[in-house]
């Protein structure tokens, strides 16, 4: 049982079907490949060896399907290069401490702060507790329940547009950090696959891709992206290259940073979803990692990103 039912969640990584079962085993295959794991020991213990060996087989294929997020690059930051750090976070409703993220911002010298879930309340609430004096300016597009977006930034925004056809406020602007060439700034947080039909969810992550390969400027996402390395559609929108034909980087799979999981926070139990990431292209990540955002359902995630420098 536990090698059957791991080899087909194993499977679903592999499977581009945008059926709903298909994309929540797909959510999954990680904790699957170590089911298989599991029956390779207990079949050896019960000298099953042909079902030891294919249980073993399945193991290796999700291994080796995993894999590309831990061989990453061990970039070093080139001197007198300008750099940005983002901060991804997921506010939950708006109702995350407004307080903590607030210093979050302050403790890690963000630069930019994208936010999914936001509110009018919560807009507020990071005013009050002193988010503008720190990143002063904001284009912001908050909107009740979860389908709000902002983002703050130390420096002027421009060319501001919301993204068109997405159930969720996604957002672009344009930032000109000092010494820096142009960059454009995504935030990015599409429909779960789980509640509108999954057809609906699969669409958003195309469209999002186009809108991307169609970017000109170096690019920076951060994103509630409601997908893991491990749906097949996640890894295609990462292959829309630009016109310079060049594939979007996931910081983490870039850096070998493994699975960060983000989802669920604040329970008994730890988290087990990555899908709150940060993408660039033209830019490149030097660190990424988790961070702990209280009041909300998310960890956020933190990612410092050397830039060009700007044209003399």
């Amino acid at each position: 049982m536990l090698a059957v039912v791991g080899a087909v969640g194993v499977a679903a990584h592999f499977v581009g079907s945008v059926g709903t079962a298909v994309t929540l085993l797909a959510s999954f295959s990680p904790v699957f490949t170590a089911l298989t794991a599991a029956a390779v020991i207990v079949l050896l213990g019960a000298r099953w060896w042909r079902m030891a060996a294919a249980a073993l087989c399945v193991t290796a294929v999700g291994l080796l399907a995993q894999a590309p997020l831990y061989l990453g690059a061990k970039p070093t930051a080139v001197a007198d290069m300008p750099t940005l750090t983002l901060l991804q976070a997921n506010i939950l409703f708006g109702r995350a401490d407004a307080n903590a993220l607030v210093d979050l911002v302050r403790r890690e010298r963000a630069d930019v702060l994208t936010v999914s879930e936001l509110t009018e309340e919560a807009v507020g609430r990071l005013a009050g507790a002193g988010l503008t004096d720190v990143l002063g300016h904001a284009y912001l597009m908050p909107q009740d329940g979860g389908t709000g977006g902002g983002i703050y930034s130390r420096f002027p925004l421009t060319d501001t547009s919301v993204l068109p056809g997405l159930a969720h406020q996604n957002l672009r602007a344009v930032i000109s950090p000092p010494g820096a060439a142009p960059v454009a700034l995504y935030a990015l947080h599409p429909i779960p696959p789980f509640l509108p039909p999954t057809q609906r969810w699969a669409r958003e992550l195309d469209d999002i891709a186009t809108v991307l390969a169609a970017e000109r400027l170096p690019l920076i996402v951060g994103a509630d992206f409601n997908a893991t390395w491990d749906h097949k559609r996640y890894r295609k929108l990462l292959a829309a290259g630009g016109d310079a034909g060049q594939n979007l980087i996931d910081a983490a799979e870039f850096l070998g940073s493994g699975i960060v999981a983000t989802y669920p926070a604040g329970r008994r139990y730890p988290a087990v979803l990555a899908i709150d990431r940060i993408l660039a292209r033209g830019v490149t990540p030097l660190t990424f990692g988790r961070v702990r955002l209280p009041g909300s359902d998310h960890h956020g995630v933190l990612a410092e990103i050397q830039l060009g420098s700007a044209p003399r």
